[in-house]
Parts: structure tokens; sequence; C-alpha cells
């Protein structure tokens, strides 16, 4: 599903990754764990085609990033749902809306819309908030709106970059067990983390990169 071989990356002069080999399978929950600036971040944005290798290459299903075409990636997302640590949501709208943007971006109908947000806010147990403002919502409730909306396009793996970076314990390990949650139900999920400690409680292979490696 993902194939990471031999890939390096530089950007600004300086190689932030160098010999990356990495495979993710359908339906495993895969943990990157490292300090701030190993190259967590980078690789994720890798796997999402934000940015291309410098050398090497990177296989997304039938996408790959030496022969990816501009129009390509946008079909490419629909089914890679991407997780950031600080939401990026869109403050102006409700919650609905925020999740609905997802759909909208494809052309979907509006009843395929309605039914869809529906379903992924329940499944996020946000049902009831669905027309909430986001400045109104707690921090791990924005960070729910944040996985509805990775999941509303059905994609086959959640890349979670820091999903609970800026969270408080309890709700850290609430938004751990909704990512458990999802990744039962056959999605893939890939977390970058630079807590080690949290993923001693998943059911995940564990990968450690530092400076720019991945190292036993």
């Amino acid at each position: 599903m993902i194939q990471i071989t031999d890939v390096w990356y530089r950007a600004g002069g300086n190689q932030i990754l160098s010999e990356i080999n990495l495979h993710v399978k359908r339906g495993e929950f895969v943990s990157l764990v490292g300090a701030s600036g190993a190259g967590k971040s980078t690789l994720l944005r890798l796997i999402h085609m934000a940015i291309l290798p410098t050398k090497g290459v990177v296989r997304v299903d039938r996408f790959n990033s030496r022969s990816v075409k501009a129009g390509d990636i946008p079909l490419l997302r629909r089914k890679v749902g991407f997780i950031f640590q600080d939401f990026k949501l869109l403050e102006d709208r409700d919650v609905y809306d925020n999740v609905a943007f997802a759909l909208w971006a494809t052309g979907a109908r509006r009843s395929t819309i309605k039914k869809r947000v529906f379903q992924v806010l329940a499944g996020v147990g946000l049902s009831h908030k669905r027309y909430a403002r986001i400045e109104e919502l707690s921090g791990g409730e924005k960070q729910r709106v944040a996985i509805a909306r990775a999941l509303a396009n059905e994609p086959f793996v959640l890349l979670a970059d820091e999903p609970t970076g800026n969270l408080d314990p309890v709700t850290t390990e609430e938004i751990l067990k909704l990512l458990r949650k999802i990744n039962t139900r056959g999605t893939a999920v890939l977390m970058a983390t630079h807590k080690d400690g949290l993923v001693k409680t998943l059911p995940s292979q564990v990968i450690k990169i530092k400076e720019g490696r991945i190292v036993p």
C-alpha cells in the first residue's frame, strides 16, 4: 500500500532525510517515533506528496512519486487522510461545514455529503456538536473534528502528525482510543509522535527515526 524505497530529501541545502525505507501494509497501525526535528513530519508530507523526494521513490497505492502528475495529487489525497497537530480547521465555519468541505471539494452530491458527514461525526462522538462553532470546542473536540474530516472520503490510510501534541493526558488517551477504533475497522494509521511512552499502549509497529534516518 505504501512503499518508500531508498528515499533522500534535501531542502535549503540541508539533508533532512537519508536512506529511508518503509513499508506500510493495508490495515496496519505504525507509530513513527522521534524527537522534534528528526524528520517525522517530512516523511508524512512525502507520503501525502506535498513534497517529492530528492532521490528514491515513494509509492502510495497506484501513485508513484517519479511519475505523479499535478492532476493526480487531489485523487491521492482523497484516499490518504491527514490529521494535523494544530487541527487546521476553518474557524469561520461550523463543525458540519468543516467536515463537509472535504467532500465538496470532490464534487459530491449534497445528499451524499449530508449522509457521510453525519456518519463520520457519529463515529467520532460529535453528532451533538455538528452545528457548533469551532471556537466553542475544546482541544479534544477540535481534534475529533479534524479526524472526522480526514475520514470523510473513506481513506485507506490516516497520517497523523503529532495528533495528541497539544492535548492533556486524559484527552490524549481518548484520541488514541479513537485512532485504535478506526484502525480496527480496516483503515491503516501512520502516527508520528515524539512521545516514546505513548506507543507502548498501542498494537503497532514502532519505527524510530533519528536525525533523518530510521534506527534500530
